[in-house]
């Protein structure tokens, strides 16, 4: 099966808010403190992970033939603001924990659900990205 790229071009706009156009989609991120104008980066990518194991979720029961009726995901990530604020910290700057806790409202046993969020949280490549490290790169223009 062939690569997916996806480019993601952002732009600083005002104040603290970063926009970008990702298709036919506008987004904006922002900082409560500023304008708020939308989600801060780390609550983007905290929805990133639970909207993507939310979809992968439809995948896997249309795989398996379950019938999901629902699925209400909720993440709750914990991070030392420190670090990003420049100061030093002997934790990592990224996030230290991240728990996600899944609603799956179809007609399986609580070990049945646990199985199906198993691989739901498998197949999940945000989910995935997060377990295992990807190379990064990064240069100045």
């Amino acid at each position: 099966m062939p690569n997916k790229t996806i480019v993601v071009n952002t732009q600083m706009a005002a104040d603290w808010k970063v926009s970008a156009s990702i298709r036919d989609h506008a987004l904006v991120i922002d900082q409560p403190s500023a304008t708020d104008a939308g989600a801060t980066p780390l609550e983007m990518f905290i929805f990133s992970l639970g909207g993507c194991i939310s979809t992968i979720a439809k995948m896997v029961a249309r795989d398996k033939g379950i019938v999901l009726h629902g699925i209400d995901v909720k993440v709750t990530a914990s991070i030392n603001t420190d670090g990003l604020l420049g100061k030093e910290v002997d934790t990592p700057v990224g996030f230290d924990s991240i728990d996600i806790q899944a609603d799956i409202d179809a007609d399986l046993t609580q070990s049945e659900k646990q199985a199906f969020l198993d691989l739901v949280c498998h197949r999940c490549p945000i989910h995935d990205n997060l377990l295992n490290p990807t190379l990064v790169s990064h240069s100045a223009a």
